[in-house]
């Protein structure tokens, strides 16, 4: 988060802000001065839902998503991994579009394609910023591949999917692949086996870009963040976002600050609650490159990690995050 204009999914997809504060209200120097405190200054405590600032989250425009009941669930073959003590599942949120988002392009990209697996089968749990006019799920016929038609312009669409590995032990390619309907050429393939070291991104070009996160399914809590960050200075800046559970479903929100200490390190920190405000946890880490790690703090003190992608943009609302969040007993990182 170098000179970021915008919240981040920086954390896990995670992020948090200061009680009784909000990041539209912090200063630069506030926000500074937080940045030598423990924890950024962050406690423990419940808060209002949303961090009682609705507002606000309504005016960062993030893309909302909605549930999708996928016919093919129930085929045999699905149904059959899913049951499958062999098997392996790995739940991923693919995001394509302009990243970070451009709210002032002309721009548009036509996505109509479709998302194929090498080997197994994918379950579609939702849709992210699908739009009726342009967006929508085309009739499958394959367990391994999802067809739709979707169109971007300023910023993303995406899918929630669960990936099932009937042979995880194979050394054979294991990929997610994005073709294009309308030019097959452009094709993407993304290693599945690299997910479990973080986010992957793909440059698709001119300012377009895949991103996938995933989780490993297992018995622990986890699940995904997004959201959008704004610098309030060079080096210092805040960020809000959504928690999802591991299928993509909204279960909370996360807001935080980030920037450079006295040092010139670069740290973040943040909180995130439930849907009704109840603390889940508090967000310590740092970040370079577009990338960021961080420990998600409870009560009982270290419980989990969150490891993302931030793509920092020019304008006050283009500056996006993704990540994941894991306790520590299953995390891959």
């Amino acid at each position: 988060m170098r000179n970021l204009n915008q919240l981040p999914f920086a954390l896990l997809l995670a992020s948090a802000a200061v009680a009784c504060t909000t990041p539209s209200t912090q200063s630069a120097s506030q926000v500074s001065s937080d940045l030598a405190k423990t924890n950024g200054g962050y406690d423990t405590a419940d808060e209002a839902p949303m961090f009682g600032d609705e507002t606000e989250f309504d005016a960062a425009a993030i893309e909302t998503d909605t549930a999708y009941t996928d016919s093919m669930a129930q085929d045999p073959t699905v149904l059959a991994l899913s049951s499958s003590t062999t098997a392996s599942i790995e739940d991923v949120i693919v995001l394509w579009g302009k990243l970070p988002g451009d709210p002032g392009t002309t721009d548009h990209r036509d996505w109509t394609g479709s998302l194929s697996l090498s080997r197994g089968a994918l379950v579609v749990n939702r849709t992210v910023a699908f739009e009726p006019a342009t967006d929508h799920l085309l009739p499958r016929s394959s367990p391994a591949s999802v067809s739709f038609a979707s169109v971007t312009a300023p910023f993303v669409d995406g899918l929630a999917l669960s990936l099932l590995d009937p042979t995880p032990a194979s050394t054979d390619a294991y990929t997610l692949t994005y073709t294009s309907a309308i030019d097959p050429t452009q094709s993407y393939a993304i290693d599945v086996a690299q997910l479990a070291s973080g986010p992957v991104v793909v440059d698709a070009g001119n300012g377009y870009k895949l991103i996938a996160v995933a989780l490993h399914r297992d018995a622990c809590h986890g699940g995904f963040m997004r959201g959008r960050f704004r610098a309030l200075t060079a080096n210092v800046g805040v960020y809000i976002g959504i928690v999802v559970d591991r299928l993509g479903q909204p279960i909370g929100h996360v807001r935080g600050i980030y920037g450079h200490k006295a040092d010139g390190s670069p740290v973040m920190f943040g909180k995130f609650i439930d849907r009704d405000g109840k603390f889940t946890g508090l967000i310590d880490g740092t970040y370079d490159a577009g990338d960021f790690q961080a420990k998600w703090i409870d009560r009982a003190g270290d419980h989990g990690l969150i490891h993302g992608h931030y793509f920092e943009g020019a304008s006050a609302q283009s500056g996006n995050f993704i990540a994941r969040w894991d306790e520590t007993s299953c995390s891959p990182d």
